[in-house]
């Protein structure tokens, strides 16, 4: 009998074809900086032309970020198919959640507000639904905010720039410790004052810069970067 391998994929942050608007209000498409990590997301599924599920609730299930995630993750990379999991806007069901849960092999959190997205998780059961995924060898992975949130704590600001006001808040614990998405964006203050809390509450963190990814495979942890610049570090 074949071994289940729990997964989870932490990213960072980075680029993958979204369209930005710059500062003069004109629009570009950003360029694709994460398709080693992307790949290894694919082939952790161990299919060539896996199922995925994008839940976009940390973004209001905004369109736009569905269209991005289709375009690169279905249409470049292979993926048979890219379904959402849309929970703010649609009446959905919990059967209807659960079967779209476990009929992914993938499931993809993408970035914005984690603690939104996990008081709506809560509230319909997702998080019970998702940790029961990962137990039955469904491969969970996501960006910022959908990389933070499997660990025990993340940080209470999403405005990094009030990052002084740092408090840790309870993840969904799939993951021991804290996590932090683009550490790079981060000033050697910010930097200090994150590794100060930790070291005040006694937990052990991970940093994660852009353009990197934190892997944990039941008891293995690996590291992917797409640029030699940047690292996964442990904190403090």
């Amino acid at each position: 009998m074949k071994k289940i391998k729990k997964t989870i994929i932490a990213v960072g942050g980075g680029e993958i074809g979204r369209i930005k608007q710059l500062p003069d209000g004109t629009f570009c498409k950003t360029e694709i900086e994460t398709t080693i990590i992307d790949n290894f997301i694919i082939s952790a599924s161990g299919k060539k032309h896996p199922k995925m599920l994008f839940i976009g609730t940390a973004s209001n299930d905004k369109k736009t970020y569905l269209d991005v995630i289709k375009e690169y993750f279905q249409k470049r990379l292979g993926c048979k198919s890219v379904e959402p999991l849309n929970l703010i806007e649609e009446n959905i069901s919990e059967i209807e959640i659960r079967h779209k849960i476990f009929s992914s092999d993938i499931i993809y959190v993408g970035g914005g507000d984690t603690t939104a997205m996990l008081k709506i998780w809560r509230a319909k059961g997702v998080d019970k639904m998702l940790y029961e995924a990962y137990q039955k060898g469904i491969v969970l992975s996501g960006i910022s905010a959908g990389a933070i949130c499997w660990f025990e704590y993340y940080d209470n600001m999403d405005d990094i720039e009030n990052i002084e006001q740092l408090e840790l808040v309870n993840g969904l614990g799939f993951i021991k410790g804290f996590g932090v998405p683009h550490y790079d964006w981060l000033s050697s203050d910010e930097k200090d004052r994150i590794k100060s809390k930790l070291k005040e509450k006694s937990i052990c963190g991970w940093s994660m810069d852009d353009c990197t990814a934190l892997i944990f495979q039941d008891e293995h942890i690996g590291i992917i970067s797409c640029r030699p610049d940047r690292k996964v570090m442990q904190i403090p």
